[in-house]
């Protein structure tokens, strides 16, 4: 087990939790990473511990903005509802990993078909305030693209998304491109380099309110 583990099962045994955000500051990425997946996978494998174990996440990420290696590997829209807490604060939803991309972009590119985040991350913008998380949503990476133009363009889509998760990922589309106009244009110039299936060119039209032919036709 890491030293890194090790230290942080000690403070938590000896209820040291003021120690635990100084702790961290010294760790290296990595080590970081590897402490902040700790606490999720140790929340996943005991539930009763999950609220516990969340709270000590906050702790941590409420002085420290979290490291663009663990922005990268969050990917899932469990892992994304365990650290939403901790990511409200500190510019979480606002960091990026090197390819400057956001939890959203990750989390969005990475969706499975059978757990869409859309219906999770619109709730979340209805019931919560949190000015990070909207800003996140029309947040553009390296390549322009924003955290939906990124699903359309890389997720796997064998269908379209069933109708609550089409609706809230439509509401979304409106949510960014009140933010960011201008931002959706990216989208053409990345699916130019790579011809689109038939789910990313409907998405892709209903984000860029146009037709499939009009998008097919640019492309």
């Amino acid at each position: 087990m890491d030293l890194s583990i090790q230290l942080l099962n000690a403070r938590i045994k000896q209820q040291q939790f003021d120690e635990l955000d100084n702790d961290f500051k010294k760790l290296t990425d990595a080590q970081k990473v590897m402490q902040l997946n700790y606490l999720f996978e140790s929340a996943l494998r005991m539930s009763i511990k999950y609220d516990f174990m969340q709270n000590i996440a906050v702790r941590i990420l409420a002085s420290n903005t979290p490291p663009a290696p663990f922005i990268e590997q969050l990917t899932s829209l469990d892992a994304l509802s365990f650290f939403t807490l901790a990511l409200k604060l500190n510019k979480g939803f606002i960091s990026t990993d090197s390819h400057g991309n956001n939890v959203l972009h990750n989390v969005f590119k990475h969706a499975a078909p059978s757990q869409l985040p859309f219906n999770y991350v619109r709730s979340l913008m209805l019931f919560e305030s949190n000015e990070e998380l909207l800003h996140a949503l029309a947040q553009i990476n390296q390549h322009g693209l924003t955290p939906v133009a990124s699903y359309i363009v890389y997720a796997h889509k064998p269908n379209i998304p069933v109708k609550h998760e089409f609706s809230a990922l439509l509401a979304l589309m409106e949510i960014e491109q009140k933010q960011n106009p201008r931002a959706k244009l990216q989208l053409l110039e990345v699916l130019k380099n790579a011809p689109p299936s038939e789910i990313t060119l409907l998405l892709s039209a209903a984000y860029l309110q146009r037709s499939t032919e009009q998008v097919a036709a640019l492309i």
